[in-house]
């Protein structure tokens, strides 16, 4: 465990401490711990996407992960493809985010994306995760490249696979504030994860409570507001996604992220949603996207019913769940199915709209909004200031 050191006497302790502490991981069936890299161990490497704060990379890691079995044997080691994120800034890290770090490493043993270890660019000093690769890619990229092939049980797989992870991310007791359709990741065909839970903000932000960061129209109205994040606040964001799924594309797509917008989703506008999508689904996501977070449902709520939907779609037993019929389940969403070659995937950006993590310094201070509940009808739809102008 000797001879290395990350030139940080933190992230070293940090690192050294999951060696010491190595935990069990049910899915490998081994206690693994965290590891620290050489960067000339790394090859092959790509950049494949660039958030607000973070840059992501495909890389062969030569030497593979570690690990210990019960009897604390190692094993050797095989060469994997891994993702890499590079951490902005993170030349000087703050406590606040390292144990942001730490809470990513506790939870990705349980589930999620695998952290296996982490290594230092030498050229800019700046650390990086290695992480497990999700060779299918994104929730945001599926959409762009197969849209019209992609029916609604694979959806609905994915809708599953991303409430549970938010179920299981809540019950530990943590939000993940930034969740959007590029952070839901997908490994094979029958399985995604969530990632990026609470890392989406600059490595050396030392005070980030009075800030908001994320992306814009998947962020919830009363957390643009000023308001306190909550778990519903999640729950907003997987309304959004909902959104996305039925139309393919990204939420207000034709509009500026901007003030104006801010104010209209306060006031109760919401993403459109695709043709021949079922009404009990949009009726779903408009209650994840409600004005008043205590209507929204809960993750777990979500994952049974997403189950539910899944299984009428594709195992159909004649019984009824949650208020909701198995064969008429089933029979709308074949009828969706149909409309999907009919679903334009084109259009035209906002030069304006901007889908990477951002930070807003200033809550929007309107006495405006509303918090009566949406209908169900169809709706169309570097630093950012938030505070209302008074020209306004």
């Amino acid at each position: 465990m000797g001879g290395w050191t990350s030139g940080n006497p933190d992230i070293d302790k940090f690192i050294k401490d999951t060696m010491h502490e190595a935990q069990y991981d049910p899915v490998v069936r081994r206690n693994v711990f965290l590891g620290w890299v050489p960067f000339d161990r790394l090859a092959d490497i790509i950049e494949i996407g660039e958030g607000g704060f973070s840059k992501v990379y495909s890389a062969t890691w030569l030497d593979g992960y570690s690990y210990y079995a019960n009897s604390h044997e190692k094993r050797q080691p095989v060469p994997i493809q891994v993702a890499l994120k590079r951490l902005n800034g993170s030349q000087i890290m703050s406590d606040n985010y390292l144990n942001e770090l730490k809470i990513h490493w506790g939870i990705s043993i349980s589930y999620g994306l695998k952290f296996y270890a982490m290594t230092k660019d030498p050229e800019t000093n700046e650390f990086m995760m290695i992480m497990q690769f999700a060779n299918k890619g994104s929730l945001r990229s599926i959409l762009t490249n197969n849209f019209n092939n992609t029916l609604w049980n694979n959806k609905l797989k994915l809708l599953r696979d991303s409430a549970n992870d938010l179920y299981k991310l809540h019950r530990s007791g943590y939000f993940h504030k930034d969740f959007h359709s590029g952070n839901i990741l997908r490994v094979t065909d029958e399985l995604s994860f969530v990632s990026d839970f609470g890392l989406s903000r600059p490595a050396n932000e030392q005070n980030p409570d009075n800030k908001v960061y994320g992306v814009m129209p998947y962020i919830a109205p009363e957390v643009l507001n000023g308001e306190s994040y909550t778990f519903s606040s999640d729950i907003y964001s997987l309304g959004v996604i909902m959104a996305e799924l039925s139309s393919g594309k990204p939420p207000f797509y034709n509009k500026k992220h901007d003030i104006s917008l801010t104010l209209a989703v306060c006031n109760g506008l919401r993403p459109e949603f695709g043709k021949g999508t079922p009404e009990f689904y949009k009726k779903l996501a408009y209650k994840c996207m409600s004005a008043n977070p205590n209507e929204r449902p809960s993750a777990n709520e979500l994952f049974n019913i997403f189950k539910f939907w899944l299984i009428s779609v594709v195992e159909y037993r004649c019984k009824e769940e949650f208020g909701y019929n198995a064969k008429e389940i089933k029979e709308a969403f074949e009828k969706a199915d149909e409309e999907i070659p009919n679903i334009s995937t084109s259009y035209e950006k906002n030069s304006n709209a901007i889908y990477t993590s951002r930070k807003f310094s200033k809550p929007v201070n309107s006495s405006n909004t509303t918090n009566s509940k949406e209908s169900d009808q169809d709706c169309d739809s570097q630093m950012v200031e938030l505070e209302v102008p008074n020209s306004i």
